[in-house]
């Protein structure tokens, strides 16, 4: 009798383990999410003056062009921190607003550099959406008041391209 009843709750909780990888495997499906990240190493150093901070003026691009719910991005002219080591990207997506976020991995060097990075962006809305892009420290943190980018997103266009 014990053996019946020690079988069942087995087969209770694997059958609850189930359905909760499950759960999880649609949440994440739902949900926008960064693929194959790389970025180049130091392309060129920046005469800065000692003004570290990124400006207006900076003169990057911001790629997205989309196939279906799949977009590959591409950030070029990056002003980065010469000890960056890798550029990161985070997305997050909430009632119709995708933020990107790039942020270095380091900041203590006295000299700056410009870098690229690509990468995709899997299950994007297929629906229009805000698009917000920002420059983070390197802890991701964003100041929410200085974009460098919002607007709105028509992912059957195929391509954008903005200043950045």
């Amino acid at each position: 009798m014990n053996n019946i009843i020690f079988r069942f709750l087995i087969a209770a909780v694997v059958v609850w383990l189930m359905s909760s990888c499950s759960s999880t495997e649609e949440v994440i499906a739902r949900y926008p999410y960064i693929s194959s990240l790389a970025n180049t190493d130091c392309l060129s150093h920046i005469d800065t003056d000692n003004n570290f901070s990124r400006g207006s003026d900076v003169t990057g691009i911001f790629e997205m062009t989309v196939d279906g719910t799949t977009a590959h991005c591409k950030f070029t002219s990056l002003d980065y921190p010469c000890d960056f080591e890798k550029v990161n990207i985070s997305v997050t997506y909430s009632e119709g607003v995708m933020t990107l976020v790039e942020y270095p991995s380091s900041n203590s060097a006295d000299c700056r550099c410009e870098t690229e990075a690509t990468f995709i962006i899997k299950n994007i809305p297929e629906n229009e959406f805000i698009l917000q892009i920002y420059h983070g420290d390197i802890n991701g943190e964003i100041n929410k008041d200085a974009p460098k980018f919002i607007g709105k997103v028509q992912p059957t266009n195929g391509s954008l391209t903005i200043p950045y």
